[in-house]
């Protein structure tokens, strides 16, 4: 065999070696790219998909203290109604209104028939007076057989008197009981006629007058005026009706002035509470009761509002009800709520949208409302320009839109990002096979990449617990245990996932 020149050797075996080289800086460089990748991986994630919902400051400027105030829902009904029911055993002798007068509370509505009952109490006058009468007989009888007890002369006839006084004390209390029992029906029948004439229980509008209506106890009825003699509504052509929770009850007042806003557009009245119910709500058999979608429930209850002119309202139109602050005043200035800005040592700042994106902007603030909690921006903002609450996750550069369920559609159903860390329960980086509970690696730990197992980065402990890595302070995954060295030595192959150098 000829023998390859020793130079020729060398020379043969260079593009190996260099080739070498080659693919062990790509894995070298592969490898930690990954790593870095890796490491930042939760910061991108938060970065790149953080959608931000942004109002325009005109709206903002228009609605004062809007966003925390607090907003019930109400719906436009008509006016309070009560029903005045008549008394089935009495006679409607006249009626003193007809449908559309306007009364007020204490004004005559009809009177019952008299006559009747004025010979009724004659009647129990003279029961009375036969019960005096019998009173008085046989109070005489026990005197006289007193006396003659007094004078008897053997005990058989002592004993005969005593018995027939006790026969009489008896009678004598049974007629006193009969005379206070007489007496209290001649009061209420006195008290009948001096009432005869029954009264308005409200200031309102004679709405309807049932000649018809059956008889029953006499009184007021707001629930159900179908069976009413007269039935009468509030003043005003409609009222709104309010919901609002057992948490938020105690913040109302009768007389509490509100502002109620179009669901629809900018329109907007003003009015004040009349009546809040104390009682739940009874809706479909719920029992008053909804859940907050927090696992938890609570009892609503309804408010009534007058406004002040029903003009533009609409019966059965949905609206919502503001406490009035004083942010439905008009003030000279662009007065933006405190929360929207940003009190830095270089100034105030607000997140306003710029083209299709959030940038931080400087903005000088001048007077400032303590009623409405706002300030006074003097320059750096313009109504047509649009601003976003100062979420922690924004940054330079998000993306921006003005569609909320758009904003909230980012959620839906989102991995590896819940409660200011990633994931919740099976929730975390990959496919299945990975975890990562509660705020940041405060849970079982992060088990695998891929699915089905992979690279165990940490293994939890039998009890499912990892060591506290601070991940309660920054959301972003850390490999702060593990240097890059230990986690290539403490990588585990699982040949169910990553293939063997066979291949298979």
């Amino acid at each position: 065999m000829k023998e390859v020149p020793e130079k020729m050797e060398k020379k043969s075996k260079k593009p190996i070696v260099i080739l070498i080289v080659i693919i062990l800086l790509i894995a070298a460089g592969a490898t930690a790219g990954y790593f870095l990748w890796f490491k930042d991986r939760g910061t991108q994630v938060k970065k790149d998909g953080k959608l931000v919902y942004v109002e325009s400051v005109e709206s903002i400027t228009g609605a004062g203290y809007l966003g925390l105030e607090t907003r019930f829902m109400g719906i436009v009904e008509s006016q309070e109604t009560k029903g005045v029911n008549k008394d089935s055993n009495k006679t409607v002798k006249e009626v003193f209104v007809k449908v559309g007068d306007s009364v007020k509370e204490g004004d005559e509505l009809f009177i019952y028939d008299t006559q009747e009952m004025e010979l009724q109490l004659q009647q129990l006058n003279l029961d009375l007076q036969g019960i005096n009468n019998r009173i008085s007989s046989i109070s005489a009888s026990i005197n006289d057989l007193s006396n003659q007890r007094k004078s008897a002369t053997s005990e058989d006839e002592r004993l005969s008197l005593t018995s027939q006084i006790n026969s009489y004390n008896a009678s004598l209390n049974e007629e006193q009981y009969n005379l206070s029992v007489k007496n209290l029906e001649i009061e209420r029948q006195q008290e009948a006629i001096e009432s005869a004439a029954v009264t308005a229980p409200m200031d309102g509008m004679i709405k309807a007058i049932n000649e018809n209506a059956q008889g029953s106890d006499m009184g007021y009825n707001s629930a159900d005026t179908s069976n009413a003699f007269i039935t009468i509504m509030a003043e005003g052509d409609f009222r709104i009706k309010g919901t609002v929770t057992e948490q938020n009850i105690y913040s109302l007042n009768q007389g509490t002035p509100v502002i109620i806003r179009s669901r629809l557009n900018d329109d907007t009245w003003y009015g004040f509470i009349t009546k809040i119910d104390m009682e739940p709500q009874k809706n479909n058999g719920d029992m008053g009761y909804y859940d907050s979608g927090m696992g938890e429930s609570a009892s609503k209850y309804s408010f009534y509002v007058n406004p002040e002119t029903t003009e533009g309202l609409m019966l059965g139109q949905h609206l919502y009800i503001e406490i009035d602050n004083g942010q439905g005043e008009q003030k000279e200035g662009m007065y933006i709520p405190s929360y929207y800005l940003m009190n830095e040592e270089d100034g105030y700042f607000v997140w306003k949208q710029v083209d299709d994106h959030i940038e931080k902007t400087a903005v000088t603030v001048g007077d400032y409302d303590e009623n409405t909690d706002s300030y006074n921006v003097t320059n750096g903002l313009t109504n047509s320009d649009y601003i976003a609450f100062p979420d922690e996750g924004i940054e330079d550069g998000c993306p921006v839109t003005t569609d909320y369920e758009e904003y909230m559609e980012q959620f839906d159903g989102e991995e590896g990002y819940e409660d200011g860390g990633f994931g919740g329960e099976g929730e975390g980086f990959g496919g299945e096979g990975e975890s990562y509970e509660d705020d940041g690696l405060g849970g079982q730990g992060y088990n695998g990449v891929g699915g089905g197992g992979g690279v165990d980065l940490y293994s939890p402990e039998e009890n499912g617990s990892s060591p506290d890595n601070g991940a309660d302070e920054e959301t972003t995954f850390s490999t702060d245990y593990l240097t890059d060295e230990e986690l290539m030595q403490d990588v585990i192959i699982d040949e169910d996932v990553i293939p063997n150098e066979s291949g298979q």
